[in-house]
C-alpha cells in the first residue's frame, strides 16, 4: 500500500477518469503507480504523462524497440520493478 495518498482507477471521476483511460489505453491495460500518484492534480498528470511520451518512446530517433532495450537495462541496473 502506499503512503502517497492516491485515487484508485476505479474511484476516479471527471477529467482524472479520462487522463486514466488514456494513460490505461497506452500502457496496455494497466495505470502505472509512478503515475498514478501525480492523480491528485489530472492537469500536473496530464503533463507528466505529456512529457514522458515527449523524451521517451519515439522522442530520441532511436525508435520504440531500441528505446525499450534501454529502458529495460536501466531498469535492471537501478533494481527498478518498472
Amino acid at each position: 500500500m502506499p503512503f502517497i495518498k492516491t485515487i484508485a482507477y476505479d474511484d476516479a471521476q471527471g477529467d482524472l477518469k479520462a487522463v486514466y483511460e488514456e494513460i490505461v489505453d497506452k500502457f496496455s491495460g494497466r495505470l502505472p503507480n509512478v503515475l498514478q500518484v501525480v492523480g491528485l492534480h489530472p492537469g500536473a498528470l496530464r503533463s507528466l504523462r505529456d512529457l514522458n511520451h515527449a523524451v521517451t518512446f519515439g522522442g530520441s530517433g532511436l525508435g520504440r524497440r531500441r528505446e525499450e532495450m534501454i529502458a529495460t537495462l536501466v531498469s535492471v541496473r537501478n533494481e527498478c520493478p518498472y
